[in-house]
């Protein structure tokens, strides 16, 4: 089986914070799962489902939440667990073409999946780099 788990990387630069936010806050809009969040309505996105990964959640009480801003606007990358921040330069990259992976990299003597961020928003939420009018 796949025993080894999967490591995926986002950069920081698409990071506004990362928040831990408790499982009954979500709630469902448009088909949607959002979170109260700031005074908005956050949308949320689960990277298991886009990249096709099993979940392995052992705590459900909470999930660890990437949130990215943009024009005052946020959304919400649930992820698994959040591993390790690094400071890196990547050497050695593999060009990908699949949905919501950028490259291959190897990042701490591991191979490691580089998000398209821009593209897993712009999946769930086509319009949400338009510029408010």
């Amino acid at each position: 089986g796949m025993g080894r788990e999967r490591r995926a990387a986002i950069p920081l630069s698409m990071v506004a914070r990362l928040e831990e936010i408790p499982i009954n806050k979500i709630e469902q809009a448009d088909n949607q799962e959002v979170v109260q969040y700031r005074g908005q309505i956050m949308p949320l996105i689960r990277l298991t489902n886009i990249l096709g990964v099993e979940s392995s959640c052992e705590n459900w009480d909470s999930m660890q939440v990437v949130v990215y801003s943009e024009q005052g606007r946020s959304i919400g990358l649930v992820v698994d667990k959040i591993l390790d921040i690094v400071e890196t330069t990547i050497d050695v990259k593999r060009p990908v073409n699949r949905g919501g992976i950028l490259a291959s990299a190897v990042i701490q003597q591991r191979v490691t999946d580089l998000l398209d961020i821009q593209g897993i928003i712009r999946s769930a939420d086509p319009y949400f780099f338009e510029s408010a009018i």
